[in-house]
C-alpha cells in the first residue's frame, strides 16, 4: 500500500475540462438512448472516451498522466451515465396524466389525485401541456428534488469514505475488477509494447462482437438478441417457471475472466437454485405462492418470468437475504469497525491518504448530515409517516447495505442493484397515502461498494484519493446542471412518451403500474419469509467458515450474490472463468495473472468503440424528425 508521500495529484484543470466535455457530448446521448430504448450507455463507452481524450492530449505534446487518467476515468460515469433527478419529474407528469394510473385507488380516490404538488403539478394543470420545467408550478418539485439529491450525495460520500478505508486500508480486500481498470489506465498512460499487444489482442474481438451485438441492434437489424438469448420456449415443457437462457452481454464473460472458478461456481450455484430449481418447484406446487401460479402461463419470456416471480415470490426473500448477510459480515469484522469508532470517540486525528484530516469524523458528519437531513425533509413533506421509520431506515439500513456492497465488491467484484428497500419498508408501515411511496429519505443502494473499488484503484495508480472525491463532487454538480437543461430540451422537442421516444412508451407505463401496485399494496411482502431469509443467510455465512476449514469450497458471499444474478449472466460468468483457466495454461499462470486485466480492458475498449460509432450513426439517421409525433 502506498504512503502519503508517494501519492500524486490527479485533479487538474485538464480533468475538469474533460468532465465538462463529457457532460456536453455524452449526457445528451445517454438520456436520449434511455428515452429511445429504455437502456443506458454501457460502461464500455467510458473506455472509448478515455482513449480519445488521452490520444488528443498525446498528439498535443502534453499527454495525460496516469493520475489524471484515473480521476477522469473514475468520475466520467457520474457525469455521462447517471440520469439527473429532473428526468423523474417528467415521468411524474406522465404518471398523473396516463389513464393507466386512474384504475388504482386508495380509499376510493384515484392515485393521480393523491400526488402532492412537491412531486409535480396536479392533474389538469397547464404546466403539463407547456412541456417545460421552466414554469412556476415546477419550482417546488425542482427544489425538493435538488435538495434530496444533494443530501443523498453527502450521505453517500460519508459512507464511501468510511467503508473504503475499512475495506482497502484495514482489510486490504482484493477488488478483482480493479485490475481491469488499472490495466486500461496503465496501458493508455505508458504505451508499453507487451501490454499494448495484449490490449489490442482483446480490442479486435471486442470491436467485432460489439458491431455484431450493439451495432446491428442500433441499426435496426439485430443479429444477436439483447440482453440474452431466451430458451424458455424450449424448456418450459420440462421446467415450467425456470429462467433458462444465455446472456449476450459481454460484461459477465469479462468479469469471469478475472474471477476464479471457486467464486463464479458459487455464484452459478446460487443463481440456479433460486431462478431455475425453486422457480420450477414453486410453479408446480401452487400451495406455496398461489398468486404466482395464477399469473404464470406457458409462453412467458424470461423478462415476464423474472418480473412476475420477483414480485410474487422473491422480493421478501431477497430483502431478508441481504440484511442477514450484511449483519453477519459486520459481525465478522466487528473488531475493525470498533477500532475505527474508538478513534472517533477518543477524538484522535487520523492522518492518512485523505490529506491528513480526521477523515473518519468528517465521513460520519457527512453521512449523518445527509441522512438525518433527508429524514427531516421527508418528515416535513410526509408527516403521516411515523418519524422513527425513515430515521432508522436511513441510518441503520444504509449502513448495512453500504457494508455489504463494499465487502461484496471487494471480494467478488459485483453487487446487485437493490431497487425496492424503501417500498418494502413502507409496506409494513401504517402509511396509506401515495407520495410517501415514490419519495424516500436517503437509503444507500450500494454506492460505497463501487467507490471502495475506485479508492483501491487510486492506490494502484498512486493517486491521492482526495482528488477523486473532489472530481466526483464536480461531476455530480455537472450532472445536475447539464441534466436539467438537457431533460427540459428533450421535453420541449416532443412529448414524452411519444413515437419520438419509443423506449419511454414501453417502460414508463410499466413503471407507473408498478408504483401503483406498491402503493395499493397489491404486491405482497411476508415478514415471516423475511425473517427466515435473514436467519438463512446469516447461518450460511458462519457455516461457510466451517466448510472451508474442512476443505469444501463453499463461499457464502458469492453464493448469496448469485441469488440476485440471473442464470443467463451466471452461466456466462462461469464460462469466462473456465476460459481464463485454459488461457492461464497457454500463457503461463503468472504471466496470465498480470495480463488478463489488459486483455479484458481491450475487450471493453473494442466494444466501446463499436458502440460509440453505432450511437453516432443512429443519431445522424434520426437527425431529421417528422412532425407531428
Amino acid at each position: 500500500m502506498m504512503n502519503n508521500t508517494s501519492l500524486k495529484r490527479g485533479f487538474t484543470w485538464r480533468v475538469l475540462s474533460g468532465l465538462i466535455l463529457v457532460a456536453l457530448l455524452f449526457m445528451p446521448i445517454n438520456i436520449y438512448l434511455n428515452l429511445m430504448t429504455g437502456s443506458f450507455i454501457p460502461v464500455a463507452t467510458i473506455y472509448l472516451v478515455i482513449i480519445l481524450i488521452s490520444e488528443l492530449a498525446r498528439y498535443s505534446g502534453n499527454p495525460l498522466s496516469k493520475h489524471e487518467i484515473f480521476v477522469l476515468y473514475s468520475t466520467m460515469g457520474t457525469v455521462a451515465m447517471a440520469l439527473p433527478p429532473y428526468y423523474y419529474l417528467i415521468y411524474r407528469s406522465f404518471f398523473v396524466n396516463t389513464p393507466v394510473t386512474y384504475a388504482f385507488k386508495i380509499d376510493g380516490i384515484p392515485i393521480p389525485y393523491l400526488v402532492e404538488d412537491w412531486l409535480c403539478p396536479p392533474p389538469g394543470s397547464l404546466a403539463h401541456a407547456y412541456r417545460t420545467l421552466l414554469q412556476f408550478e415546477w419550482l417546488k418539485p425542482i427544489i425538493v428534488s435538488t435538495v434530496f439529491s444533494l443530501l443523498a450525495f453527502m450521505a453517500d460520500i460519508g459512507l464511501s469514505i468510511l467503508f473504503s478505508h475499512l475495506t482497502v486500508r484495514v482489510l486490504n480486500l482484493r477488488f478483482p475488477f480493479a485490475t481491469i481498470d488499472w490495466s486500461l489506465i496503465e496501458t493508455i498512460a505508458e504505451h508499453e509494447s507487451e501490454r499494448l499487444k495484449m490490449f489490442m489482442t482483446g480490442f479486435y474481438p471486442g470491436l467485432i462482437y460489439g458491431m455484431l451485438v450493439y451495432g446491428s441492434s442500433l441499426a435496426g437489424i439485430p443479429l444477436v438478441p439483447l440482453p440474452w438469448a431466451d430458451f424458455t420456449w424450449l424448456t418450459e415443457k420440462y421446467l415450467p417457471g425456470a429462467l433458462i437462457g444465455i446472456s449476450t452481454e459481454p460484461l459477465p464473460f469479462i468479469l469471469g475472466l478475472i474471477l476464479p472458478m471457486s467464486i463464479t461456481g458459487n455464484i452459478l450455484l446460487g443463481s440456479l437454485i433460486i431462478w431455475v430449481l425453486l422457480n420450477y418447484f414453486f410453479t408446480i406446487n401452487p400451495s406455496f405462492f398461489p398468486m404466482w401460479v395464477q399469473e404464470y402461463s406457458r409462453g412467458m419470456t424470461i423478462s415476464f418470468l423474472y418480473q412476475r416471480s420477483l414480485q410474487r415470490i422473491w422480493i421478501s426473500p431477497q430483502f431478508g437475504l441481504v440484511i442477514g448477510l450484511a449483519v453477519a459480515l459486520i459481525f465478522s469484522v466487528r473488531k475493525n469497525i470498533l477500532k475505527i469508532f474508538s478513534g472517533i470517540i477518543k477524538l484522535k486525528k487520523v492522518k492518512n491518504e485523505f490529506d491528513e484530516f480526521p477523515y473518519v469524523r468528517v465521513a460520519l458528519i457527512l453521512f449523518m448530515a445527509g441522512s438525518i437531513g433527508s429524514v427531516l425533509l421527508y418528515a416535513a413533506l410526509v408527516p403521516e409517516m411515523p418519524l422513527y421509520i425513515p430515521l432508522l431506515s436511513s441510518l441503520m439500513l444504509s449502513f448495512l447495505i453500504g457494508a455489504l456492497a463494499a465487502f461484496s465488491i471487494g471480494e467478488i467484484g459485483t453487487f446487485p442493484t437493490l431497487m425496492w428497500p424503501w417500498q418494502a419498508i413502507v409496506y409494513f408501515s401504517p402509511y396509506k397515502g401515495f407520495s410517501g411511496w415514490v419519495s424516500s429519505p436517503y437509503i444507500c443502494l450500494g454506492t460505497p461498494g463501487s467507490v471502495s473499488q475506485i479508492v483501491k484503484l487510486a492506490y494502484l495508480s498512486e493517486t491521492k484519493p482526495k482528488d477523486y472525491f473532489k472530481a466526483w463532487t464536480i461531476a455530480f454538480v455537472l450532472n445536475l446542471t447539464f441534466g436539467f437543461v438537457i431533460v427540459d430540451m428533450y421535453w420541449r422537442l416532443a412529448p414524452i412518451p411519444s413515437s419520438v421516444y419509443p423506449g419511454a412508451m414501453i417502460y414508463w407505463p410499466i413503471n407507473a403500474t408498478n408504483d401503483a401496485l406498491y402503493a395499493t399494496r397489491q404486491i405482497k411482502l411476508d415478514p415471516m419469509i423475511i425473517l427466515i431469509s435473514i436467519f438463512v443467510s446469516s447461518f450460511l455465512y458462519f457455516a461457510s467458515v466451517f466448510l472451508q476449514r474442512i476443505g469444501l469450497p463453499f463461499l457464502v458471499v458469492p453464493f448469496v450474490m448469485g441469488c440476485y444474478i440471473l442464470p443467463m449472466s451466471a452461466i456466462v460468468m462461469f464460462i469466462g472463468s473456465i476460459s481464463s483457466h485454459l488461457l492461464s495454461r497457454y500463457f503461463g499462470r503468472e504471466k496470465w495473472t498480470v495480463l488478463r486485466g489488459v486483455f479484458s480492458a481491450g475487450l471493453f475498449a473494442g466494444i466501446g468503440v463499436s458502440l460509440g460509432v453505432g450511437i453516432s450513426l443512429m443519431l445522424i439517421s434520426r437527425a431529421s424528425w417528422v412532425w407531428p409525433w
